[in-house]
């Protein structure tokens, strides 16, 4: 989409579809100059109760002077508009122009409490980018419909400044949101290990801030990686351990992102059940998240140093795989008792994070879709956040303010440690206890750290099943903008 701020009046616009935002039964000055041009309409539809302004509320209107369309979205009460409720309203708004003949749209760019004009233009863009999102790649027959890709926003002259940036940081965050999200919608058949590491290549082709580096299997095996290669020892497609580099400046603060990589998750020799098995091409949604924040990163010219580290691979049952009650070295040298063979995600991390160390790292983040347990606590549209800093944790919870990816503190309660232990290795890869995996993941991931760490368990949210404000069904590239949004803010 090709987004410009102007200053143009509503009545010098030569647009297929003008947008208005409305507030719920509460009108603002706008509001009289757009309803002279529709013959009053808009006052006669609030006094009759037709249309008020409620959220998510559309009104089509036609006739009016020099256009051949205008479209009402409601954004509901004034007390409780939010960037998050205009990027709501902006994704009905989106749906609604999908159904129309047009190519160039207008939008009256509205006041929301709190915000400055970039926040808003901001809103704006990533969420009618990601409301338009549509995955079409492996469809035969192609809809040639009209497509909008043509938006001014009309602001006041004091605030184009600032609508020009907001545009254009919210068209390039979405646009990576988008590579998350291309990356969890591909079949397994194409997306596989080395499909991650193609991806990271033609990242650093375009981006030559950043610098990538595959590691092979014989290289993995110099790093005595055992978790990695205990998982994909059951699969014909060997691993690889993908590194992405953004280093704009030494002297600024240093933060690696580990994602999991994961690119098809049958569950191993503890085979998962058949229903939703096909889902499980997003389990590497953790990697493409990471390789999504870093290439913003680089767009942004963001003032921090950013490692990405994404150990890909496949978890397939065969002959060679690993089995249950196998023990495993990693590379930092502990033992792991393999229990379950699904609990496949927390071993490649634990060889991640522990060669994140080399960093010598003021914060690690990683994401994984790491544990149904999160999704029966959280649902699927909260985050689990679990972290040894309190500090980056309270940041990441401004972040999801801001953004409106939720976020929930989780505790590593250190009474349930006793869950991890083994009696044959230093530990198991799952607890003795069902209950709690959440916490038991993650404390195991605990013992492979040895810095500030936050570890996002995304598994309720990386993958919509149903449709949402501004994401679609399928891979939803979410926590990429928290993540961008936090690294704006971070500090040691």
């Amino acid at each position: 989409m090709n987004f410009t701020a102007t200053t143009k009046k509503p009545n010098q616009t030569t647009c297929d579809a003008l947008i208005i935002f409305l507030r719920q039964e509460e009108t603002v000055p706008e509001e009289k100059i757009i309803d002279a041009l529709c013959a009053n309409q808009i006052k006669k539809m609030r006094e009759s109760g037709d249309f008020s302004g409620e959220a998510s509320k559309v009104r089509l209107l036609f006739g009016l002077e020099n256009l051949p369309r205008m479209i009402l979205v409601g954004l509901g009460k004034n007390a409780d508009l939010t960037l998050e409720k205009l990027r709501e309203a902006c994704s009905i708004t989106a749906q609604t122009l999908k159904t129309l003949p047009v190519t160039r749209v207008s939008i009256m760019m509205p006041k929301i409490p709190k915000a400055s004009p970039d926040e808003v233009a901001r809103a704006i863009s990533e969420s009618l980018i990601l409301a338009a999102y549509e995955f079409p790649y492996y469809k035969t027959s192609k809809q040639n419909k009209p497509k909008f890709d043509d938006i001014e926003l009309l602001v006041a002259a004091k605030d184009k400044r600032g609508a020009d940036k907001g545009l254009t940081e919210g068209r390039m965050i979405a646009n990576s949101v988008i590579t998350a999200r291309d990356l969890g919608n591909h079949p397994a058949n194409v997306a596989t290990p080395e499909h991650l590491a193609k991806h990271a290549r033609a990242i650093g082709k375009q981006f030559p801030q950043i610098k990538v580096n595959i590691l092979e299997k014989k290289d993995i095996e110099k790093e005595k990686m055992g978790g990695l290669l205990a998982v994909s020892q059951g699969s014909n497609e060997e691993p690889k351990f993908i590194i992405l580099e953004y280093l704009p400046k030494k002297s600024l603060p240093t933060v690696v992102l580990v994602g999991k990589g994961l690119t098809f998750d049958s569950g191993g020799i503890s085979i998962k059940p058949s229903d939703k098995m096909e889902e499980m091409k997003y389990d590497m949604s953790g990697g493409a998240d990471v390789m999504a924040v870093i290439e913003a990163a680089a767009m942004l010219k963001l003032p921090v140093n950013l490692i990405g580290l994404i150990p890909a691979s496949e978890n397939l049952p065969s002959g060679a795989a690993i089995k249950p009650g196998d023990i495993v070295t990693t590379r930092s040298g502990k033992t792991v008792e393999i229990v379950n063979t699904d609990a496949e995600g927390r071993m490649i991390l634990s060889d991640a994070l522990d060669y994140a160390k080399k960093y010598e790292p003021d914060l690690v983040i990683d994401f994984a879709t790491l544990t149904g347990a999160i999704v029966v606590a959280l649902g699927d549209d909260i985050i689990g956040a679990f972290g040894n800093t309190d500090k980056h944790l309270t940041a990441l919870k401004a972040a999801a303010k801001a953004t409106g990816e939720k976020i929930w503190p989780m505790p590593l309660e250190k009474n349930y440690e006793i869950f991890i232990k083994s009696d044959f290795a230093d530990l198991r890869n799952t607890g003795t206890m069902r209950y709690g995996d959440s916490i038991h993941a993650a404390n195991f991931l605990r013992h492979f750290v040895d810095y500030p760490w936050m570890h996002l368990d995304i598994a309720g949210v990386a993958w919509a099943t149903r449709e949402k404000p501004y994401r679609p069904k399928g891979a939803t590239g979410t926590s990429v903008r928290l993540v961008i949004e936090f690294l704006k803010r971070f500090r040691k």
